[in-house]
């Protein structure tokens, strides 16, 4: 079990350097919380995006806010900010990069989505065998 446990985080930081891009993926969502599924993107996929969007005027009227993640082939157009209404775009070209919901937010880098990984295989790792 310890070897096979081994063997699968070696295989997941190693991920990023294979040929298929991974993002997280989803569609008009309220939170970045419902945001958090792992995608294979195509091949043709170069891009993780995030699009953000958002109406309403200051805090008094909220007409809605929707957010969208995914795989591109291309980098959607620039951020654009009305004043009433505003459409947030970031895209990256790692892995899971696409973690935040924010433009330009945090991002999870490969070290630190393996070394949450570790930690939390860590107490399987150490159990003594039967």
């Amino acid at each position: 079990m310890k070897v096979f446990l081994a063997v699968l985080l070696a295989a997941l930081l190693y991920v990023e350097r294979a040929h298929s891009l991974m993002c997280f993926s989803c569609t008009n969502q309220k939170s970045n919380w419902y945001c958090l599924k792992p995608t294979i993107c195509s091949d043709s996929d170069n891009y993780c995006v995030t699009v953000s969007a958002a109406a309403g005027i200051g805090n008094a009227v909220n007409f809605g806010y929707s957010l969208n993640k995914g795989c591109s082939p291309i980098c959607p157009g620039p951020s654009v900010d009305i004043g009433v209404a505003s459409v947030g775009t970031h895209c990256c070209q790692s892995f899971l990069c696409n973690f935040s919901a924010a433009d330009g937010g945090l991002r999870a880098s490969t070290a630190l989505l393996a070394l949450g990984l570790l930690l939390s295989l860590l107490p399987a790792l150490l159990r003594p065998g039967p």
